[in-house]
């Protein structure tokens, strides 16, 4: 199916409800003044417009080839037909995913529906929904529906996999998401915290992030500094993940491990959280009190202190 008749066949439904049931221009009807506006009015702004029709409990959809792209529930909207938008206010859409069925929800308090660029756009105490439970918090959410993916250069925040006691934080700038990985990327100025299974929490720092809802795995990169109780990791990359119902960390590049009075370095580390043995590989070296020892593969077992080498090389007196 064309987009062309996409759109047609969605305007004319709407179009036709409106002269049925409120066959009246919206500066006829209970429109807002203009005398109390928010910061949050940007795409709303009713006395500016000129809309055709006001429309009240408004529901939209945009479909390709049988296949739904969008479900917009509005208690309210403004309808341009020339212009083929609509001014939205009180916004819950559901977005459905091309290759998995995977189904996102968002809510927002205005929004704006420009169906011939196949473009939603929200604004105001902005939420996505994932499947997994996890709740994302902006300002302003752009949704492209040709390549099912979110977009905002806004502060965002993530918390999750139950929202009222979240086991993982997340904020950063910039988000871009795609709905049918449920994979979520922040540019820019990342900050989290990880509750583990001790109840302590693990916190990370970085310059951008991706976190993969469905499978609870995050990448972390860029100047990573994370720290755990008893022990600070840096490295450029730091990814957090669970395999087999086990909570694993690892980090590559430039690894540098603080752990009481050992300075550790490696090209990668692994740790099970809980676990008592760090992994350290590839030119892996660690000093202590004026001591070095090197190798291929060291393991740091941190309940007695005990270090275990291969291809040892260096001093080994402790």
């Amino acid at each position: 199916m064309k987009w062309g008749k996409v759109a047609s066949g969605l305007w004319i439904g709407v179009w036709f409800t409106g002269l049925l049931f409120l066959p009246r221009g919206t500066n006829d009807g209970p429109v807002p003044t203009g005398e109390t506006k928010s910061s949050s009015e940007s795409l709303y702004k009713s006395r500016l417009t000129e809309a055709n029709f006001g429309l009240l409990g408004v529901q939209l959809y945009e479909t390709n080839e049988g296949k739904r792209r969008w479900n917009i529930r509005a208690k309210f909207a403004e309808l341009h037909r020339k212009e083929n938008y609509a001014f939205l206010k009180d916004v819950d859409t559901d977005f459905f995913a091309e290759k998995t069925g995977n189904i996102i929800n968002t809510r927002s308090d205005y929004g704006r529906s420009l169906v011939d660029k196949h473009r939603v756009e929200l604004e105001g105490h902005v939420t996505i929904h994932s499947r997994q439970g996890y709740l994302f918090n902006m300002e302003r959410l752009t949704y492209l529906s040709e390549s099912h993916a979110f977009t905002t250069e806004e502060r965002v925040q993530m918390k999750g996999p139950n929202p009222q006691r979240p086991q993982m934080l997340i904020r950063g700038t910039g988000l871009q998401g795609d709905i049918d990985t449920e994979h979520f990327f922040l540019r820019r100025n990342v900050s989290a915290l990880k509750k583990m299974k001790s109840n302590e929490w693990l916190r990370i720092q970085s310059k951008s992030g991706e976190f993969f809802t469905q499978s609870q795995r995050a990448l972390f990169n860029g100047d990573v500094h994370s720290t755990l109780p008893s022990m600070t990791i840096e490295s450029e990359k730091f990814e957090l993940g669970v395999e087999k119902n086990a909570e694993r960390v690892s980090a590559d590049g430039s690894v540098l491990l603080y752990h009481k009075d050992r300075v550790a370095h490696a090209n990668h580390l692994e740790i099970e959280l809980g676990g008592n043995t760090i992994i350290l590989e590839g030119q892996a070296r660690i000093d202590s009190k004026g001591n070095q020892i090197r190798g291929k593969r060291i393991l740091l077992f941190t309940d007695d202190d005990r270090v275990e080498v291969e291809e040892a090389e260096g001093d080994l007196s402790q």
